[in-house]
C-alpha cells in the first residue's frame, strides 16, 4: 500500500510520547501497514489515543512518518487491570521493539487481538504471553521447530536440549527437557512446562531485543 492519504482503517495504539507543546508521536499497529509512526497535532488532549482501545484512523504521508488526520473509537476499550494490564504493556513493547516500521505482518493482527482478549478474559497470563511470543517469533522468521533438533531428529521426551537461537535445538546431556518442549508443542501447559517455556522464549527473544531492558518487565518487579 502506497504512502498516500488513506480512508479510516483499523488500528491499535502501541505507544505515545509528547512532541512539541501539544502534539504527540504515536506508534500504531495496523493490519495492512504493520507498525507505523504518526504525528498527531494537538493530540495530547485526545482521550481516545490510548493503548487497548480499538481505533479507526486516517493517515496522510508526511515525510518519514505519517500525519494522523482523523481518529475515532471502533469498539469499547479493553478492560485490562493489574497484572493483565502489565502483560498488555509487555506485548505492546515487544511489537514496538521488534517490528520495523512500515513492514506489514497481517497474520500478527489476529494474534494480537486474540492475545488482548485472552488477557481481558483472565486466562493464564504467562501462557497467553508464551503463545504470543512464539507466534510473534514465527511470524518474523525467528521461530524454531519444537518437535525436531537441528539434525532433523525428533525431540525425545527423555532427552535434553540446548538452544541455538539461529538454528534451533541441539541434543545435549542437560538443558531444556524434551518432555517440556513437546508439551509446549501440544499445548499442555503444566507447571514445569510453563517454567521451561518462559526460559526458552526469553532466550529466543534476547538476540533481537539487544541490551536495552524492556520497561514493561520493570512493572512486574515493582509490583
Amino acid at each position: 500500500m502506497s504512502r498516500v492519504e488513506q480512508d479510516l482503517q483499523p488500528a491499535w495504539l502501541l505507544h505515545r510520547r509528547p512532541f512539541r507543546n501539544t502534539s504527540l508521536i504515536v506508534e500504531l499497529f495496523m493490519p495492512a501497514l504493520g507498525r507505523v509512526g504518526a504525528v498527531v497535532r494537538g493530540g495530547r488532549k485526545d482521550s481516545s489515543l490510548s493503548p487497548f482501545r480499538p481505533l479507526l484512523v486516517e493517515l496522510k504521508a508526511s515525510g518519514e512518518m505519517y500525519s494522523l488526520r482523523g481518529c475515532e473509537p471502533r469498539a469499547p476499550a479493553m478492560h485490562l487491570q493489574g497484572k493483565a494490564l502489565y502483560c498488555g504493556f509487555y506485548v505492546n513493547e515487544l511489537l514496538t521493539r521488534l517490528l520495523h516500521r512500515d513492514d506489514p505482518h497481517p497474520d500478527l493482527w489476529p494474534l494480537y487481538e486474540h492475545t488482548l482478549n485472552a488477557l481481558q478474559q483472565g486466562e493464564m497470563l504467562d501462557v497467553v504471553l508464551r503463545q504470543f511470543e512464539i507466534g510473534l517469533l514465527e511470524e518474523m522468521g525467528y521461530g524454531i521447530d519444537l518437535g525436531h533438533d537441528i539434525q532433523g531428529e525428533p525431540v525425545r521426551p527423555d532427552g535434553y536440549y540446548q538452544l541455538n537461537p539461529e538454528q534451533g535445538l541441539l541434543a545435549a546431556s542437560q538443558g531444556y527437557p524434551g518432555s517440556d518442549l513437546l508439551a509446549m508443542l501440544n499445548g499442555d501447559w503444566q507447571a514445569d512446562t510453563r517454567r521451561t517455556a518462559r526460559q526458552l522464549c526469553r532466550a529466543l527473544l534476547a538476540p533481537h531485543l539487544g541490551d536495552r531492558p524492556l520497561k514493561s518487565r520493570e512493572l512486574f518487579r515493582e509490583r
